[in-house]
């Protein structure tokens, strides 16, 4: 774990009620104390920030409506530690420092990202250099290290290919998953003129699509933005009266938004040549699954109603592949469970994953959200979104589904996520 040190003593002007940002929150122990080690998981500051477990309380009370000294003292009411105010605050100067209140310095940091993010020619890879080689060369030996010789079971469904199920897992875990079914596709990309990608915006609300008139970058080139098709659905996604500039109100998220990025690779490296795409980024659809608040569909939103047949209005014009970027289950400690699963519970969540993967490959879209919906979304499906809007868009069909994994998702393996592949014909 990489501590960030305190970068000098000069002080910070904090927001008078500051607001923390979503954070990645892990228990450590370091030098014989309990700590959290805190972090962005939009990584604008490297590394993590190490604090105090008995400082904990006072960050969930920093939700823009208390003042430090309100902060301390409602903590302390609920049973925390006294902290001195001098403490509390070197505590929030540093989290400005990395970003962590929104209110704060991240606004102006955001502004600059943002402003250089649009006025770049295109979108850098974000994840060149760590989770995939940056050199051509290097990466091409990279991706076909992952492929062990395994073969898709079964004859090939007729029709042509009309949506592809892939992880957006990082590579080193799922690389054999990517591999199969990336594989399986190649042959069927030959020909493909538009690639639409719907991404977990893992930093998104929703139910949302974030578009972008940027170009995704790979190793060997752009894969080009089609921003005539950005434009039409900007206009109808505009019409959404419950949230201001709905098609780019989260244009951020696409700067460091690894989904989209880790599936463009694979279709880069699997079609061999440059393919017009779309890359959309799709926000939660936790208010229709969750057992407090499920109500409703997508598929009752005009705007998302409309944004959605103009994909399909688009792949009736010209040969269309739809690409949802999604992991399946997240189960353990590492995303909230008390204990590590056992074996029992692995092999009932993979049954459960198993009845989601036969769901996509029928082309059923509303069963793939009213399965996840009856159990609550227990197992925490991140690819939900674009595996719903996908399957929205393609239809039904006939396919198959492969290289079903449970990747350890802690040190201890004692957490997972699932993933696999799919392939969906018409």
């Amino acid at each position: 774990m990489n501590v960030i040190p305190n970068q000098g003593s000069a002080a910070v002007s904090l927001p008078e009620r500051p607001r923390l940002r979503p954070v990645d929150a892990q228990r450590i122990t370091r030098n014989g104390k309990d700590c959290l080690a805190v972090s962005d998981p939009r990584h604008l500051a490297d590394g993590a920030l190490l604090v105090p477990e008995q400082l904990a309380p006072y960050l969930a009370l920093a939700d823009g409506s208390r003042t430090l000294a309100e902060i301390a003292g409602v903590g302390m009411f609920r049973g925390a530690p006294p902290v001195p105010a001098k403490i509390l605050e070197q505590l929030f100067q540093r989290l400005d420092q990395l970003f962590l209140i929104e209110n704060g310095a991240y606004q102006q940091e955001r502004a600059r990202r943002l402003e250089a993010y649009l006025s770049a020619t295109h979108r850098p890879p974000a994840l060149a250099g760590g989770v995939y080689a940056s050199q051509p060369d290097a990466l091409i030996k990279q991706l076909a290290g992952y492929s062990d010789g395994s073969m898709v079971k079964g004859p090939r469904p007729a029709g042509r290919l009309a949506a592809i199920l892939s992880p957006h897992i990082d590579y080193s875990r799922g690389g054999k998953t990517y591999a199969v079914v990336w594989g399986e596709a190649a042959p069927e990309l030959q020909n493909v003129e538009l690639a639409v990608i719907f991404g977990t915006d893992h930093n998104g609300d929703g139910p949302r699509l974030t578009l972008t008139r940027q170009s995704y970058a790979t190793p060997w080139g752009l894969l080009p933005t089609d921003t005539r098709l950005v434009d039409e659905l900007a206009e109808v996604l505009a019409a959404d009266p419950t949230l201001p500039d709905h098609p780019f109100a989260d244009e951020f998220n696409h700067i460091g938004e690894h989904s989209v990025e880790l599936a463009a690779v694979w279709l880069h490296y699997a079609a061999g040549r440059t393919v017009a795409v779309l890359p959309l980024l799709c926000g939660s659809l936790h208010r229709y699954v969750s057992p407090a608040g499920r109500h409703g569909s997508p598929a009752n939103l005009p705007h998302i109603a409309d944004a959605i047949e103009v994909v399909r209005k688009a792949a009736r014009a010209r040969r269309t592949v739809f690409i949802a970027a999604a992991d399946l289950a997240h189960v353990g400690p590492a995303f909230g469970d008390t204990e590590p699963p056992s074996q029992t519970d692995r092999a009932r969540v993979q049954s459960a994953d198993e009845r989601l993967l036969d769901s996509f490959v029928r082309g059923d879209g509303p069963g793939f959200l009213r399965q996840v919906g009856e159990a609550g979304d227990v197992n925490r499906i991140c690819g939900l979104a674009p595996a719903y809007m996908a399957l929205w868009a393609a239809g039904e069909g006939t396919g198959r589904w492969m290289a079903y994994r449970q990747c350890p998702a802690d040190a201890d393996g004692g957490s997972f996520v699932s993933i696999a592949g799919a392939l969906l014909y018409q």
